[in-house]
């Protein structure tokens, strides 16, 4: 009994051990330390504090925070024993009436709590996030030119997914040295106090008098950020440190910024395909389709395009909701023949009506996009060549005429070097009244060839009309029956051509041979008489 009395007792002190190993060690939760009044005087917020009922805290930290020689003062808590497993401290600090805050810059301390349970530690920071709180100070000076990169906005009227590129020339107006000198900038709802792009570029130097020009380029593709009714304005600050006398200088200019949200408008963002493709592969084309507008959007597609490759490829999305997105993946594959040259593919997005997407300043919702295609196509150039003889006959030792037509069934002008091949075994060239060709798309042209064919030469013979279009080449074979050359001519003609409309000449052609034919006879014999005498 006893035994087991203790073994119970035992678990229970195990059970109790545990419990205690698990209990919440001690944490602090800042009441929005995010918006201290940054005033002159005296002012509070409050920390909450967890720990185990009965347990004593003991704080620590909040250091003071100095800026050109002024200073922020923090009371710490004192020891708390805690009634509940939550309790409130409050932490006063006071501002000096000439501290001088310096817009975009945090601000930061740290309380640390102690106990039994655990530590705990929370940074209490805050940041001078409205621009009217800011003095500038000191001889930096700042001048902007901001222009739309990419999108649909312009100048000072900006579309979410618009790609911003702003220069920034900083000067020195002083008589010494600023080093350490940071730019930043930012988007700034005046409506809610948020900032919609916040960002800093490194530090630099400038001598007394000098002045430096920053490009700064950022998308505005936080596109849930933006508010219909929110109203906008563009900041950029810098600060640096007077080499002269130590103190930081610092300065800021702003813009009013147009933030443009259709009720109905759809586009792409961060559009992704391959810089380059062979003939005969595939290449897959990527982007974030953004309903930048305040209402859902239904039955969402997007049209790939391109005449020359021969893409017409749609891809449906379906619904997307205000301020969301889609991804848009596609793959297109190129034609095997395609030239190796640089296409533009155009990407449309279009709405449930088969229209597309327009924004109030009648800009579509279309986009360029550049593929490089090289490689694995096709050597023969885009054209057709056909031949006709132009000669009744082709007779050996005799000159004979080929038309030849040139078709040019690409989707561009070409010009092609002409020439003659395969044929000096049995023919000779008299002329090719053209070796350069220049033809629009579709466009035809024509060329004359005449040969002359060897005297002995009878038969079926081939030649060939040889085409170079830059590295392409095409070669078109032409076939020519030969006939050999007839002792009588007109003889041969009359015996198979007699007959038809034409029988007089033929009996003309015959009374011409027989009165040949007497005269020879007569001649002759007058030629024997004269010889007996």
């Amino acid at each position: 009994m006893k035994n087991k009395l203790f073994a119970i007792a035992s678990l229970s002190i195990i059970i109790l051990l545990a419990l205690v190993s698990f209990a919440s060690a001690a944490t602090l939760s800042a009441t929005d330390p995010s918006t201290l009044p940054l005033t002159t005087g005296a002012h509070t917020f409050n920390i909450d504090v967890t720990g185990t009922i009965g347990e004593t805290i003991s704080f620590s930290g909040l250091s003071d925070i100095t800026e050109d020689g002024k200073t922020i003062t923090f009371t710490v808590p004192a020891n708390k024993i805690l009634a509940a497993a939550t309790e409130t401290v409050t932490v006063s600090y006071n501002v000096p009436s000439d501290f001088e805050f310096y817009f975009g810059k945090t601000y930061s301390t740290s309380l640390t709590a102690t106990a039994t349970s655990g530590n705990a530690t929370q940074t209490i920071s805050f940041k001078v996030n409205d621009p009217t709180e800011f003095e500038n100070n000191g001889n930096l000076d700042l001048d902007l030119d901001i222009s739309v990169k990419e999108g649909f906005g312009e100048d000072e009227e900006w579309y979410p997914m618009d790609e911003i590129s702003v220069d920034v020339e900083v000067t020195n107006d002083g008589s010494d040295e600023i080093k350490n000198i940071v730019v930043e900038w930012g988007l700034y709802n005046t409506k809610n106090g948020d900032w919609i792009v916040n960002d800093e570029e490194k530090d630099f130097d400038l001598d007394d008098d000098d002045e430096k020009t920053l490009t700064i380029t950022f998308q505005l593709d936080d596109v849930e950020d933006f508010e219909e009714d929110g109203e906008y304005i563009f900041y950029v600050w810098a600060t640096g440190d007077d080499e002269e006398t130590s103190n930081e200088t610092s300065t800021y200019i702003s813009e009013e910024i147009d933030m443009v949200l259709d009720d109905n408008f759809v586009v792409l963002g961060d559009i992704k395909i391959s810089e380059s493709a062979s003939c005969g592969s595939e290449v897959q084309i990527t982007a974030d389709v953004w309903n930048i507008g305040d209402e859902e959007e239904e039955e969402v597609y997007v049209i790939i395009y391109n005449k020359e490759l021969g893409i017409n490829k749609k891809v449906v999305l379906g619904d997307i909701d205000a301020f969301d997105n889609a991804e848009l993946s596609a793959f297109i594959t190129i034609p095997e023949n395609a030239d190796e040259k640089t296409y533009s593919l155009q990407v449309s997005v279009y709405d449930e009506d088969n229209d597309i997407y327009e924004n109030g300043n009648d800009d579509q919702s279309t986009y360029e996009v550049s593929l490089v295609v090289d490689g694995s196509c096709s050597l023969v150039p885009k054209v057709l060549i056909t031949a006709d003889l132009e000669s009744t006959e082709v007779v050996a030792g005799k000159e004979f005429v080929i038309k030849a037509t040139i078709i040019n069934t690409g989707s561009k002008i070409a010009t092609y070097n002409l020439g003659l091949s395969s044929y000096a075994d049995w023919a000779s060239l008299v002329s090719l009244d053209k070796e350069i060709l220049t033809l629009d798309a579709a466009q035809s042209g024509e060329i004359t060839i005449i040969l002359k064919a060897n005297k002995g030469a009878s038969g079926e013979k081939t030649f060939d009309i040889v085409l170079t279009e830059g590295d392409k080449i095409m070669t078109q074979p032409v076939k020519v029956a030969v006939d050999k050359a007839s002792l009588f001519p007109s003889l041969t003609g009359l015996v198979t051509g007699f007959g038809g409309d034409n029988w007089y000449l033929y009996g003309i052609g015959a009374l011409n041979v027989l009165l040949v034919l007497i005269i020879i006879a007569v001649a002759i014999r007058v030629g024997g008489k004269k010889k007996v005498e």
